[in-house]
């Protein structure tokens, strides 16, 4: 049984990665800006960044260890 629900939360998970993604590419479009190939999500709180430099500050100022 917990196959099953790790098996259905994994895709959950990707769905709404997925999602977010897709929100983060048509804002940038929106907004004029040119969006690179990759967008980066945190794996902690889920936020879609455009640049790996974003997301190395983001997980360095949002999710410091003490």
């Amino acid at each position: 049984m917990s196959s099953v629900i790790g098996y259905c939360r994994r895709a959950w998970r990707r769905a709404v990665l997925t999602y977010a993604l897709a929100c983060a590419r048509d804002d940038a479009a929106a907004r004029e800006l040119t969006a690179p190939a990759g967008v980066w999500i945190c794996e902690r709180c889920h936020e879609a960044l455009l640049e790996l430099t974003s997301l190395r500050e983001h997980l360095r100022v949002a999710h410091a260890m003490p």
